[in-house]
């Protein structure tokens, strides 16, 4: 039984602003689930709610990548959950009434409870969540771990519209957290080479140590130039996970013809210049990708299994107190910064 009645969160109310408040601590409803918090990922759709770029209910409580502890269950739950057990989830869901949600598309729900954006997310000490997104994380799958479940479900989604076959050449813009597990996912399908490329060398070095066979950065050489130098008829698979509107007009260049391409970054600028001839001269696939349905148990079975490097991406920890500086380090592009956990209950 929780005696404790209010909890810390961390909270917008205006774009820029971060206030670490007490609130109360939420009350799971028929067919919902409480979660006590022990690890959150940052990532950039953070930074964009935060910052304004992304759409939000202000005010909310930031935060949709998290791991934890089910702290207490609400009437109706099904699913043998447990109280005490170690869990990840999704980061929203639908409805549950409309014509998409009825028919398995709930991603694209227009009433879509979105954690950290339409409702309150999980940089707190504890949050509330639908049952029906809610995965246990076995035994040998630590916090640490479970925290990124979201993000290889997206990227495994992503990779499921993509005729992946051996010997394919690729190439990743943006190795973050997402880049970098989409590269190893790549691999691991069978990609024979592959290009990652980024501003940091940090990062850039981190994906060689992945299996990338060729890193560019873009600060000092031509992404386009440099990949064509190598394959002048282009790769085969083009991945953009920057969310930079240049990285997808390079994306475009070193596309090869017939190619295959993911569009998988959010984006905070519009594109100025576009030059659409390509689409009649490659005759490319272009895939957008929006979330991880129908792929969360494949990505915590991944998990299990130890076929990613998760835990080596983590750079930086903070405590739920310190997640004004936590997002700092994310958005001054801190040089060996690359996956930031925040830590409610360490």
């Amino acid at each position: 039984m929780m005696k404790q009645s209010v909890m810390k969160a961390a909270r917008v109310h205006e774009p820029g602003k971060i206030l670490i408040e007490e609130v109360p601590i939420p009350e799971p409803g028929p067919g919902e689930v409480l979660i006590k918090v022990h690890r959150v990922g940052l990532c950039g759709t953070d930074v964009g709610i935060k910052n304004g770029y992304v759409s939000a209910k202000f005010p909310v409580t930031l935060g949709h990548e998290f791991s934890g502890t089910i702290a207490a269950l609400g009437t109706r739950c099904r699913g043998g959950l447990k109280e005490g057990e170690p869990v990840t989830a999704a980061g929203g869901w639908g409805c549950g009434k409309c014509e998409l949600c009825k028919t398995g598309r709930a991603v694209y729900c227009r009433n879509r409870a979105s954690l950290g954006r339409t409702v309150d997310g999980c940089m707190a000490e504890f949050v509330k969540v639908d049952q029906g997104v809610v995965y246990p994380l076995p035994p040998s799958v630590s916090f640490d771990e479970g925290q990124n479940m979201l993000n290889i479900a997206c990227v495994l989604r992503a990779f499921k519209k993509v005729p992946l076959q051996l010997g394919k050449t690729v190439a990743v813009f943006g190795p973050g957290n997402a880049g970098l597990i989409m590269l190893q996912v790549l691999k691991m399908a069978g990609a024979y080479e592959a290009v990652m490329v980024g501003t940091r060398n940090f990062r850039l070095e981190m994906a060689k140590s992945f299996g990338a066979t060729h890193a560019v950065n873009v600060r000092r050489e031509s992404a386009v130039e440099t990949i064509t130098g190598w394959y002048p008829d282009g790769v085969d698979i083009v991945a953009e996970a920057a969310g930079s509107t240049s990285a997808l007009q390079d994306c475009f260049g070193v596309l090869k013809s017939g190619g295959s391409m993911v569009v998988f970054g959010m984006f905070g600028e519009r594109m100025k210049e576009f030059d659409p001839s390509f689409l009649y001269h490659k005759e490319p696939i272009i895939y957008g990708s929006k979330g991880g349905a129908g792929s969360y148990q494949e990505a915590i079975q991944v998990l299990e299994e130890k076929r990613l490097e998760i835990v080596s991406m983590i750079t930086h920890r903070f405590p739920l107190d310190e997640t004004a500086e936590a997002f700092r380090t994310f958005e001054e592009k801190v040089p060996d910064a690359l996956r930031i956990v925040i830590e409610p209950y360490s």
